[in-house]
């Protein structure tokens, strides 16, 4: 199924109330992987932008957007400056500061900041900006760390990369641990 397809499909997923309401599945952790192909990243965002100013003002449904990456930079601007992160890089060197960025980029302060945008009403996540977060972060450690904060609410992370069901590849290059608590939201797009 082309890429362009699964979007269109995606979009008629997420106006039905099973879905937003989880039904049918059981007592599983309502978490949706849509992948795609990486060199259409641009499409997915331009998309996901449409879906979500086009569902509230259409059909009342109110998706929250969460970009891992700017949460990134966000948690990070609040321990350290700009200016000093570069210093850091320039005297220790980039992997010295990925260490020291992965640190103060802890799993706890993400789900922190995640639970401050949650705190409003809303029926849908969408978790973008993974590819840009990553070597930062990992998709499927702030899974395995958000159910405790979103709870019911069915969150849709759109990965730049391969989604087996059981494995997850970056950008079809980086395969993680395995991470099967997600569903395969599409049939295969590539």
């Amino acid at each position: 199924m082309k890429l362009e397809e699964s979007l269109e499909l995606l979009k008629e997923k997420i106006t039905t109330t099973d879905f937003r309401e989880c039904k049918g599945l059981g007592n599983e952790i309502p978490y949706w992987i849509f992948d795609y192909e990486p060199e259409k990243e641009l499409l997915v965002r331009d998309t996901i932008s449409n879906i979500i100013s086009v569902f509230e003002s259409k059909y009342s449904i109110k998706i929250i957007e969460i970009n891992l990456y700017n949460l990134c930079v966000r948690v990070l601007n609040h321990k350290l400056t700009d200016e000093k992160l570069t210093q850091f890089e320039k005297k220790k060197g980039s992997n010295a500061l990925l260490e020291k960025v992965r640190l103060i980029i802890n799993q706890e302060a993400i789900k922190k900041e995640i639970s401050e945008i949650l705190k409003v009403d809303y029926d849908l996540i969408f978790l973008t900006g993974v590819g840009n977060a990553w070597p930062m972060v990992r998709a499927h450690s702030v899974l395995n760390n958000l159910y405790s904060i979103t709870g019911k609410k069915p969150l849709v992370l759109f990965y730049p990369g391969k989604y087996s069901g059981f494995d997850l590849s970056l950008f079809g290059e980086f395969k993680t641990k395995n991470y099967y608590r997600a569903f395969r939201l599409m049939p295969e797009a590539m």
